[in-house]
């Protein structure tokens, strides 16, 4: 018995899918699935996995936080040139 704690919700032709499962002893299991083939990583329910997914989640935060910072460049550049052409 498992439940679903994620389901991707972008495009899955484009760029794959993506669900996080917690199975019934705690272990978490993180599945993609990229043009019909799967592949599968667990985090047990011990401090190892814990720190494992706290490290996983800084990541992601750090991900974010960096991209945004892009985007933000990109436009800003972009709106900078657009003055330029006036």
């Amino acid at each position: 018995m498992s439940s679903d704690l994620y389901t991707s919700e972008i495009d899955s032709e484009k760029h794959g899918d993506l669900f996080l499962e917690m199975i019934a002893d705690g272990t978490l299991r993180i599945v993609t699935v990229d043009h019909h083939e799967s592949t599968s990583f667990s985090l047990p329910p011990t401090p190892e996995g814990w720190k494992e997914a706290e490290n996983l989640i800084g990541a992601l935060q750090e991900w974010v936080r960096h991209s945004k910072e892009l985007e933000e460049q990109k436009i800003w550049a972009q709106g900078f040139t657009k003055g330029l052409d006036r």
